[in-house]
């Protein structure tokens, strides 16, 4: 049996022991089925092999050209990440703090009358969806729209080379790119809509992955969100409105016309927007389930945290170790761009390298018992948000709608505790941890309180 196999039950549920294992005996672990392919899973291997763009390439085929700044280096990273800054400044974190108050009192207000309900689905996916839905200037009562796009985009852009996978024929991929091409055309004209199709059709090769008929059916979803933003951004540009997709629209004029680099495009800023989407709708929903989850199983880590004084500052910590113990993003891919050692093992050019963040935030060397939810460790320089030149961009806006779910449920809830007829369902997408059900049981806070505003 292998010490670690990315398809067992083991590691998409709970791979916590399965890292142990490889932090013992193979801190670089040759994957099974994966010519060149390795696994490294101690603290200081994995933050070397982030913080080193150089020599550990986020672009995972050669002669690729993403589209996304997850997956560009250097001078293409660079320019992209600039205009992209501007939906994170503490002024546009600050405009969408309301709607994330909001949305964390109305949803939470709607459970506990019931008495019960799935805080995945209510609100932990609301949340962040709300935030992302006033940074890109659209409705915030698409969720289920947002979910699916997000789960389409994972599926394409984020595809992984999996071993026996069955690509679909030529006349299927023909089938389903046809409808694909149209749609993008005659909803955003042809030099828009061409481009948006191939950057598309690319994605997967360029994930060295194949396109099976589960993709080809995402590939629907992304046409679909692209005219839908597309069409956005437009209305945007012809009735400019004072929000956070206005000051990403000016800081693309802006920095064209005070750089030498090249200008960001059209085509750049909606895949960005699709990326934005999916960053920041999944992966907060996973950390926000995953701290409601301990809370469930730990009553008095509940009661501690509902306490005064330093209710903030407790809560601050929670969400630091909730992110550390239960990474939403456990591991992510590097290619080596030249030979390389690490720990003796050979790592040839355009190896791949799989770099297990959850692994690292549990490494014994690095923190002391690193299996405890302890509230006075601070961050201690966990690895969920990466570091390096791809330091999570969204890393203030995750922490401040965190901090304020978390008021909002400590200060309205008086108890809360899973649902003995509904387990939770752990997620099964590859590399992530997270949960698609959470359901629960709830009652009011004896002096239910409008929304508190912490100092988050």
């Amino acid at each position: 049996m292998p010490l670690f196999d990315l398809t067992s039950p083991e590691i998409t549920e709970a791979p916590w022991r399965a890292y142990a294992r490889l932090r013992e005996q193979a801190p670089v672990y040759p994957l099974p089925g994966m010519p060149d392919a390795f696994a490294v899973s101690r603290y200081e291997d994995v933050r070397a092999v982030l913080s080193d763009g150089e020599t550990f390439s986020s672009t995972l085929e050669r002669n690729a050209e993403p589209m996304l700044m997850v997956f560009r280096d250097g001078e293409a990273h660079d320019r992209l990440r600039e205009v992209m800054a501007a939906a994170f400044t503490p002024r546009a974190i600050a405009a969408v703090r309301p709607a994330v108050e909001a949305t964390a009192a109305e949803r939470l207000d709607r459970i506990l009358e019931r008495g019960r309900g799935d805080l995945v689905s209510e609100w932990c996916q609301p949340i962040p969806t709300a935030a992302i839905a006033e940074i890109l200037g659209v409705p915030g009562d698409l969720s289920s729209e947002f979910q699916r796009w997000a789960r389409d985009l994972l599926a394409i852009f984020f595809a992984s080379k999996v071993a026996g996978e069955e690509p679909a024929g030529s006349f299927e991929r023909l089938r389903a790119f046809a409808p694909v091409g149209l749609s993008l055309v005659a909803s955003l004209g042809p030099r828009l809509g061409l481009e948006l199709f191939h950057t598309i059709r690319r994605a997967v090769p360029e994930r060295g992955a194949v396109w099976t008929r589960a993709r080809l059916s995402s590939a629907r979803g992304m046409a679909e969100f692209l005219v839908f933003f597309g069409r956005v951004l437009q209305g945007q540009r012809r009735r400019p409105k004072a929000n956070v997709l206005d000051m990403l629209i000016r800081a693309q004029a802006s920095k064209s016309s005070e750089s030498a680099r090249a200008p960001v495009s059209d085509v750049e800023l909606l895949m960005q927007g699709l990326a934005l989407m999916t960053a920041g709708i999944d992966t907060t929903s996973m950390l926000l389930a995953s701290g409601v989850r301990v809370l469930c199983e730990r009553p008095e880590l509940f009661r501690e945290l509902r306490g005064e004084p330093g209710r903030d500052q407790r809560i601050e910590a929670f969400v630091h170790e909730t992110l550390r113990l239960w990474s939403p993003v456990q591991w992510t891919h590097r290619r080596a761009t030249r030979d390389v050692e690490i720990r003796g093992t050979k790592i040839p050019r355009d190896g791949l390298v799989l770099a297990l963040v959850g692994s690292a935030n549990r490494d014994p060397a690095h923190f002391d018992a690193p299996d405890e939810l302890r509230l006075d460790r601070g961050d201690a320089g966990y690895l969920s948000f990466a570091i390096g030149p791809h330091v999570c961009i969204g890393r203030n806006l995750a922490l401040l709608e965190a901090r304020t779910a978390f008021s909002q449920l400590l200060t309205r809830v008086g108890s809360i505790r899973l649902d003995p007829d509904g387990p939770p369902v752990v997620s099964r997408t590859g590399g992530t941890h997270g949960f698609e059900s959470l359901p629960v049981i709830v009652e009011a806070a004896q002096k239910s309180a409008a929304p508190v505003r912490t100092n988050a």
